[in-house]
């Protein structure tokens, strides 16, 4: 087992922890298993969630705080509030290693989350499975491969089809050209 320390400088914090998650899958040269991730704290949860929203922070926890105010108007609703919204989420994660590669699409990413910042958190990672061969590389999967593949033909076809759309615009609307 394995801790992490994180020093969190504001109320609510998205941290995406995904690079230390792959740095401990490496150190334990991990082939083939599980990793857990268990966040011990009253305010503080870990979740998988999208990693390709420039905005995602603060949409994050602006709809966080609409479900679940810090405040009802003037009034503070109270120091439970951080610990029922990281309730609704959880304070473990269970991930699964493949051929050393952790197994998660292109679009996501492991985030510790915290609800009533700032100061220091702490998570833990474990695990259990085999090892990689001493001379042996972490390759990424074949499913997983045939995911990001769906993934990025799905991406190029949306680009494809907004030049579509933006060649028709202009042909239509010669004279803003």
């Amino acid at each position: 087992m394995k801790k992490y320390e994180l020093e969190i400088d504001g109320s609510e914090k998205l941290v995406d922890i995904t690079p230390m998650v792959k740095e401990y899958i490496e150190e334990k040269r991990l082939k083939k298993g599980l990793v857990h991730i268990t966040v011990p704290g009253k305010s503080s949860a870990v979740m998988i969630f999208i990693n390709d929203e420039l905005r995602l922070e603060r949409e994050f926890f602006e709809k966080m705080n609409h479900l679940i105010p810090k405040y009802d108007g003037m009034r503070f609703t109270g120091w439970t509030t951080a610990s029922v919204k990281s309730s609704m989420f959880s304070v473990n994660e269970t991930l699964m290693v493949e051929n050393g590669t952790l197994i998660l699409d292109s679009v996501q990413s492991v985030y510790f989350v915290e609800f009533q910042g700032p100061g220091k958190r702490s998570f833990f990672i474990n695990s259990m499975g085999n090892e990689l061969m001493e001379n042996e590389v972490a390759q990424v999967p074949e499913m997983l491969e045939e995911q990001f593949q769906i993934y990025q033909d799905k991406k190029e076809e949306e680009a494809r089809i907004i030049e579509e759309m933006r060649r028709e615009w202009r042909e239509s609307h010669p004279e803003l050209n």
